[in-house]
């Protein structure tokens, strides 16, 4: 078996930042979180959830760059790491549902900033996240517990736990949308 070959930066001692951009946050307007829904999206179900998608993505990124300096990708990977701790690079895309060759990009980042170590294993990689990287981790898990309550205001518990319901049935009816039996036929 080859040796093990880990290859990681010094942590840096904190990863929290405010930028002034962050500081003033609060009076600006964003162009693609602040724009009316497009009218399709009224008569549309994939419109609206794209709309959605759009301006999480967009607030989400925003949000960890001004903070943490890392992005939305590094950002799902840190959360997979600290559920599964020690995994392969091809787990850990899977586990955040991000592309692998993202993934590896966005790895090497995290490796840079001392926030995970990448051990080689042949033509494996093996991903462990450092102490700050749990640290992060965590800090990460819990903001984004706190941005959901956010999101999810002025709906109760069941209407939350509803559209958690709703969403996943929409995720298993995609492959229905490529069914080569589909003749375009609307049901009554």
């Amino acid at each position: 078996m080859p040796a093990k070959k880990t290859i990681a930066a010094p942590a840096r001692p904190s990863r929290r930042r405010t930028s002034k951009a962050a500081q003033r946050r609060p009076e600006m307007l964003d162009p693609v979180i602040d724009r009316p829904l497009p009218a399709l999206a009224t008569d549309f179900i994939g419109w609206l959830v794209t709309s959605l998608s759009v301006r999480l993505s967009r607030s989400a990124s925003s949000f960890y760059m001004e903070r943490w300096d890392i992005g939305t990708t590094e950002y799902r990977l840190l959360l997979a790491l600290g559920v599964e701790h020690e995994c392969s690079a091809a787990f850990v895309a899977a586990a955040a549902d991000v592309d692998k060759a993202a993934a590896s990009r966005s790895l090497q980042v995290l490796s840079q900033q001392g926030l995970v170590t990448l051990a080689r294993h042949g033509r494996e990689m093996t991903i462990t996240l450092t102490e700050t990287g749990r640290s992060l981790s965590q800090e990460l898990y819990s903001t984004s517990q706190q941005r959901e309550i956010r999101l999810t205001h002025g709906m109760s518990a069941a209407q939350v736990k509803r559209l958690r319901a709703d969403l996943h049935t929409l995720i298993e009816n995609l492959p229905r949308l490529s069914d080569e039996s589909f003749d375009g036929d609307l049901p009554d």
